[in-house]
Order: structure tokens, then C-alpha cells, then sequence
């Protein structure tokens, strides 16, 4: 028990101070010219402390311990930023395994998932404004994949494009290619409306993906859905 609540508190220190980095890289004051950089010491003590926590609660062959690992050795040169962001959100998840937390904890990572926004969508829908409701649905989307890597640990840097989180999603088993399918026909709606083309976009297939992005919050954000396998097939004849 001593050990476990130690580790506890390990996870806690080092999600403070990944959390103090955060401030101090946004603002810039303090880490301006080499926050992401091997010469910031502190920094570099804190991924060197982050996986060796992770390879202690979890052991060297887990998913956590590799995948980090991984991020390190591949992508810190070329993308530090998503790295320590990786780092950063893998500890927060990896604190919540620890300690045992329910499939409903989890779930709450959907319970901001901008509910308000798909009535909105529909609002503009309404109002005829096809581009605007679908420009807004898009935004949902984007929101939703990039939380469903998180969930998952699936590592997508911050200037992925939803094509390749999709992907991404689809070789990691979170989906089957008949989700990633459908997945791929909303990314296009999305497109077609950043470039204007209103005669590609109508009442029918607005509606259509305003209804279907609340069904991929409902499959796979909410305990009931969590719970389900997580490769889960499209209903046959569906139209994209």
C-alpha cells in the first residue's frame, strides 16, 4: 500500500509540473529560445522521470512505457511540441489506469464533446446556412477523432490532418474499415463545405452527419457505448 500511494503521489508531481511547463511555454518567458530543447534540463529530467514512473506502474513491455518510448526516439526533433503534449496526456490517462478508475471516468472524456454545437449546426441547417451548419458539424469532428486518440492512445501530432487521424484510428483497431469509411465520407462533406461548393451540400446530408456524429459520440464516448468491442461495422446501406 505504501508503494502504491508513493507512485500516487509520483504521478501527481509530475503532472503538476508538466502542467507548470505548459504555462511556461505558452507564455514564453521563462523557456523561450529552448523550451522543447535537450539543453532545457529541467524539461529533459521530466520526460527522463515520466518514463521511468510509467515503466515502474506499468512495467517496460506495456503500451504506455513503448509507445512513449517510441514518440521520444522518433519524433522529438521534428516535433517536440506534439511530444510533450503525448507525454503530458499519456501521464494523465496512465494516473487514471493506476488507480483503477471506472469505464464511466473514461467516458467522461466525451462529456464536453460540444453537444451544443451539433443544435446549433442544426439550427443554421434550419435557417438554410448549409455551409456554416456544416463547417460547424466539422469542427465537432475533428473534436471527436482527436479525443478518441487521446482515449486510446493513439498518437497523432498537432498538425495531423483528419485524413490521417482516421487512418490512424483504423491501424490501431479503435474502428473497422466500415466506420473509417464513414468517417472518410464526413471528413469529404467537411471539405466540400471549406471550399464553398454549395451545390454538393444540402438539407439531407447536413442533417445526416449532424445525426451521425451523435451517433459516434454515443458509440464511443459514453459508458454504455465504451463497453462495447471497439470494432464495431457501420449499418449496412448507408448512404455517404
Amino acid at each position: 500500500m505504501q508503494a502504491k500511494n508513493e507512485m500516487t503521489e509520483r504521478f501527481k508531481q509530475l503532472i503538476d509540473e508538466g502542467s507548470v511547463f505548459r504555462e511556461d511555454f505558452l507564455n514564453g518567458y521563462r523557456y523561450r529560445w529552448y523550451r522543447f530543447s535537450a539543453l532545457n534540463a529541467d524539461y529533459a529530467r521530466w520526460k527522463t522521470d515520466v518514463l521511468a514512473l510509467v515503466r515502474d506502474a506499468f512495467g517496460g513491455q506495456s503500451r504506455y512505457y513503448t509507445e512513449l518510448s517510441s514518440v521520444e526516439s522518433d519524433l522529438a526533433p521534428r516535433a517536440p511540441g506534439s511530444v510533450f503534449s503525448f507525454f503530458l496526456n499519456t501521464l494523465k490517462k496512465a494516473q487514471y489506469d493506476f488507480q483503477d478508475a471506472s469505464s464511466a471516468v473514461r467516458a467522461s472524456y466525451a462529456s464536453d464533446l460540444m453537444g451544443d454545437f451539433l443544435l446549433r449546426a442544426e439550427g443554421m441547417a434550419a435557417k438554410g446556412h448549409y455551409i456554416s451548419a456544416v463547417t460547424l458539424a466539422g469542427a465537432v469532428l475533428e473534436d471527436i477523432l482527436r479525443r478518441l486518440c487521446e482515449v486510446h492512445e493513439v498518437f497523432c501530432p498537432e498538425n495531423a490532418s483528419l485524413e490521417a487521424i482516421n487512418d490512424n484510428l483504423l491501424k490501431a483497431g479503435v474502428y473497422d474499415a466500415a466506420w473509417h469509411k464513414e468517417t472518410a465520407g464526413r471528413i469529404g462533406l467537411r471539405k466540400t463545405a471549406e471550399l464553398c461548393y454549395t451545390d454538393k451540400i444540402n438539407d439531407g446530408n447536413v442533417r445526416e452527419m449532424i445525426s451521425w456524429l451523435r451517433e459516434f459520440i454515443q458509440r464511443y464516448f459514453t459508458p454504455a457505448g465504451s463497453s462495447a468491442p471497439a470494432r464495431q461495422s457501420a449499418r449496412p446501406g448507408r448512404r455517404l
